[in-house]
């Protein structure tokens, strides 16, 4: 482990690769837009919280470095930008003693340490529960009242839905024989650790047997066909699969330390009192309006 002086070495990253795909749909022009217009400040948050963590910040965007990783993984049907941050997170976590990763849209809102405030020993990520009570309103009163069957309701979701990762999650681990899991499901644009707790994940290195067991659980259709259908390749999926499997100690982030705004999600004076604020919905003008008053 290096050191500076004694020094304890602590690091904060982001990644900032610019879509340059053609056609993008009215979402992700949004979302390009949006990282544009707001990159100075989205930077300038990130490194300004550095500081009050004694840690140094680096940003990675589309270099060399990255396009040789890209091509590495091809043909993998696998989001590489999201796979990236965490072999990058391992990476650091062979030079450096803490790291904590940022997503580009999360913005620190306090001078708290996150380093001292948490127990780096242990993966520290945000996971909600996302069991059938993440569900609308609508569609749990339908299905209990049996109005609908669960079939109906899942050909209703995308695959990025809460509820069907964790449902991956729980297919994967049935696989290996692990049953009656959690609902569990962590949020990887905000993850802290040491260097020994992120040694214990081997996310990069077991990439091809998780996509293995991903395949298996999508033939063997244990929560039913239209579920398994949206089974897909997912960082946040795989992260968790492995928390599960191999019982790696990790904490859950309280949420004043991880609170997403979703696309419906108002930005209200509430988000003063937020360590960290993952701005999902970009709406940047607002929040930063909210944070100036």
């Amino acid at each position: 482990m290096i050191r500076y002086g004694g020094i304890v070495k602590n690091i904060i990253y982001s990644i900032y690769i610019k879509n340059n795909e053609p056609n993008l749909s009215e979402k992700h022009l949004f979302t390009k837009t949006q990282l544009e217009k707001h990159f100075d400040r989205l930077i300038n948050v990130k490194k300004e919280y550095a500081k009050h963590c004694n840690a140094k910040f680096i940003l990675y965007e589309n270099d060399t470095q990255y396009q040789k990783f890209r091509k590495k993984y091809e043909g993998l049907e696998f989001d590489v930008i999201n796979l990236y941050k965490i072999h990058l997170w391992e990476r650091l976590g062979k030079e450096y003693d803490n790291v904590l990763y940022l997503d580009l849209d999360v913005i620190p809102n306090t001078t708290d340490n996150f380093f001292e405030t948490f127990d780096m020993n242990k993966i520290c990520v945000y996971a909600p529960n996302a069991t059938i009570e993440t569900w609308s309103q609508k569609d749990q009163k339908n299905y209990k009242k049996g109005k609908v069957d669960f079939e109906t309701i899942i050909s209703h979701k995308d695959k990025y839905n809460e509820y069907v990762k964790a449902m991956c999650k729980k297919a994967m681990l049935a696989t290996d024989n692990k049953f009656n899991t959690d609902y569990l499901i962590a949020n990887t644009a905000i993850l802290g650790a040491n260097s020994n707790a992120i040694s214990k994940l081997k996310f990069t290195d077991r990439l091809r047997d998780m996509i293995h067991t991903l395949n298996k659980s999508k033939e063997e259709k244990l929560f039913g066909e239209a579920i398994s259908k949206l089974f897909f390749a997912n960082n946040e999926i795989f992260f968790h699969y492995l928390l599960d499997k191999d019982n790696i100690d990790w904490f859950n982030l309280p949420k004043d330390w991880h609170t997403y705004l979703m696309k419906k999600d108002k930005i209200t004076s509430d988000l003063k009192s937020v360590k960290m604020i993952h701005l999902i919905n970009k709406r940047f003008e607002e929040l930063w309006s909210i944070l100036c008053n």
